[in-house]
């Protein structure tokens, strides 16, 4: 299958799985992460991810308002990290005590052209990240890997806390 159709049917998968969270207030952010990363790597032909996606980190439940914005800006960023890196993939989700929570999505492949610039980007994959970057109130970051080698895309965010109510909560 062309990379061009295995982007589309992923995006279609995040569709599917976005919308199966109609009506739900919070989502399991690296359960998530780790449905998503197996599915791509079993999607993924050899030249497209010679390795596979791992994800690490906190489990975070995230209200779906931020969820989902950043469910299609992992995708994104994974797609990518796969096209031009193609190398190992690793997605990291943890607190950050500055802004609250940071994804970063990293490869080992050949380091980011030099003077990369997201914001002069024409592809569609930084547009839509930059577009969902916005709607959440997100700040990007981007880093050469270590050694010069591969690039790390670090999506940075807060998301409110939403505690579920609790079976004994009094209504009115």
């Amino acid at each position: 299958m062309s990379a061009a159709a295995n982007r589309v049917l992923m995006i279609a998968r995040i569709h599917h799985r976005v919308h199966s969270f109609e009506g739900v207030r919070t989502i399991e952010f690296k359960k998530f992460l780790q449905d998503f990363g197996r599915e791509f790597s079993a999607m993924s032909s050899s030249d497209t991810c010679n390795g596979k996606v791992s994800v690490e980190g906190s489990q975070i439940d995230l209200p779906a308002v931020t969820a989902i914005p950043l469910g299609f800006i992992a995708n994104e960023l994974i797609t990518n990290a796969a096209k031009y890196g193609k190398g190992q993939i690793a997605i990291r989700l943890e607190p950050d005590p500055e802004h609250g929570y940071a994804l970063s999505v990293s490869n080992d492949g050949p380091a980011l052209p030099q003077g990369f610039d997201p914001c002069a980007s024409r592809g569609l994959g930084m547009k839509i990240v930059r577009s969902f970057i916005d709607q959440i109130g997100g700040e990007l970051r981007i880093e050469r890997g270590a050694d010069g080698q591969g690039a790390r895309f670090t999506v940075l965010f807060s998301a409110a806390v939403v505690q579920p109510l609790s079976p004994n909560a009094a209504t009115s």
